[in-house]
């Protein structure tokens, strides 16, 4: 049974944002939505961002002095929505912008034992936005079904009471990661995760730039595809994070933890054979590679207990060495 507009808000998490693009943002998803949270994880330009939102119709902008990380800003809008009375949210990196009609699209699938409903994501990176709809592949898939690959936070429609039956996001993650550590704690819990192709969402990961190589990719749909590599264009101080939290999860959820094949841990070399590669810093980017990996490897992790079961449940214990940047 589908959720009305009345029981869905929006949140954005902004840290440095342009304010053209979140402009961008807020305005395309505010009329789809009840209301609009934007939570500013301290931007040197909060200044600006607070007033160029002030105009804005149907937003309440929350404001923390320092940057806290992605996951500990969703759990503020998520609570916050919980108190203001939403069933559900739609989380939003600061880059992204929906479609029309994307939120009504999502609610479709909305259910008790749906934790989230994903769209189809469009990289502006890598295709054009005017077209999108000539991307949509019409595919309404079950992540469950067949190790379908994870989903991304940002478009997704988040069930809030099983945001709250889960722990909500992990906040020792940071960065990186923290959307399919949410998924599998979802799934673990019996909750579905869908991703329907009836709509999208205009994303940007990272800063994309198409190289000469062509690898093996799964999609969306979850099938296996060649497809052009795109360079990441991520700083070292997000390398750290790719290193040290793919560890952290393979200890969190071991052998099991993986949705697809090759997620956690297994993914590391990978990853730093194609930054060293295709982009630039690269010494600097190995150099916390290599401290993620360090650090990821002396954390101590309790195993994630399955709450439904009657066990309790454990987040990742990351101790204080495991908090340098």
């Amino acid at each position: 049974m589908a959720v009305t507009a009345d029981s869905i808000c929006a949140g954005i998490v902004s840290y440095n944002p342009s304010l053209d693009r979140i402009l961008e943002n807020v305005r395309a998803i505010a009329p789809q939505v009840s209301c609009t949270y934007v939570f500013d994880n301290g931007s040197a330009n909060v200044d600006e961002l607070r007033r160029a939102l002030s105009a804005e119709e149907g937003v309440i902008t929350i404001e923390h002095a320092e940057n806290m990380g992605v996951a500990f800003a969703l759990n503020r809008i998520c609570e916050r929505a919980r108190l203001d009375g939403y069933t559900h949210v739609v989380t939003l990196d600061q880059d992204s912008v929906s479609t029309p009609g994307m939120v009504a699209e999502l609610s479709v699938y909305a259910a008790p034992e749906v934790g989230i409903v994903s769209p189809q994501i469009v990289d502006r990176n890598k295709e054009e936005v005017d077209s999108w709809r000539g991307f949509l592949d019409h595919k309404v898939v079950d992540v469950r079904e067949a190790a379908r690959k994870g989903v991304i936070t940002s478009g997704c429609l988040t069930n809030l009471e099983a945001f709250g039956f889960v722990g909500g996001f992990d906040e020792s993650f940071f960065i990186d990661y923290v959307d399919y550590d949410f998924n599998k704690r979802l799934l673990l819990e019996g909750y579905r995760i869908i991703r329907t192709g009836n709509t999208a969402l205009i994303h940007e990961c990272g800063s994309f730039e198409s190289t000469w190589l062509w690898t093996p990719r799964k999609g969306q749909d979850g099938k296996w595809r060649m497809e052009r590599f795109y360079s990441f264009g991520h700083s070292a101080f997000r390398c750290y994070y790719k290193a040290r939290n793919r560890i952290l999860y393979s200890k969190k959820y071991g052998p099991s933890g993986h949705i697809e094949g090759f997620e956690g841990a297994r993914q590391i070399p990978a990853q730093i054979l194609l930054t060293l590669l295709f982009e630039k810093g690269r010494r600097g980017k190995l150099s916390r590679f290599i401290d993620g990996i360090r650090d990821g490897r002396r954390q101590t992790v309790e195993p994630y207990a399955v709450r439904r079961n009657g066990t309790t449940f454990y987040w990742a214990k990351v101790g204080e060495k495991g908090d340098r940047l």
